[in-house]
């Protein structure tokens, strides 16, 4: 991915981060027959939480999506920006679908900008 592509990708991921989205997780899929490179994954705990995930990158992105699905359902929102597609579940959802489990381990990591999580005590 280009930078300047990279850098719409890691600012999603970052507005998300801001409201308080869950599990970001990116997906290398530009290897595919898919017609993006990247999925990025977030968890929202309610329909209410989903789609102010969605509202928030709606608006303050510098681009508009292409296309929109299920944000005022609030379960499973996908917002497809072209060179990424950003899908935001709520939380039994992205367990029941489990698209990261679709793909290799060696394609699905961690959103880099994510601070590690503290251990748990």
């Amino acid at each position: 991915m280009s930078t300047p592509e990279r850098e719409l990708l890691d600012r999603a991921a970052a507005l998300i981060a801001t409201k308080k989205g869950a599990r970001l997780t990116v997906v290398d899929v530009g290897g595919s027959s898919i017609p993006t490179s990247y999925f990025l994954i977030a968890s929202g705990e309610n329909p209410v939480h989903v789609r102010a995930l969605c509202n928030e990158l709606l608006a303050k992105m510098p681009l508009a999506p292409r296309h929109i699905e299920g944000v005022r359902e609030g379960r499973w929102a996908l917002l497809d920006y072209g060179d990424f597609i950003v899908h935001v579940f709520q939380d039994e959802v992205r367990a029941f679908y489990d698209i990261e489990g679709l793909w290799p381990e060696n394609q699905v990591t961690p959103w880099p900008g994510l601070r590690p999580s503290p251990p748990s005590v």
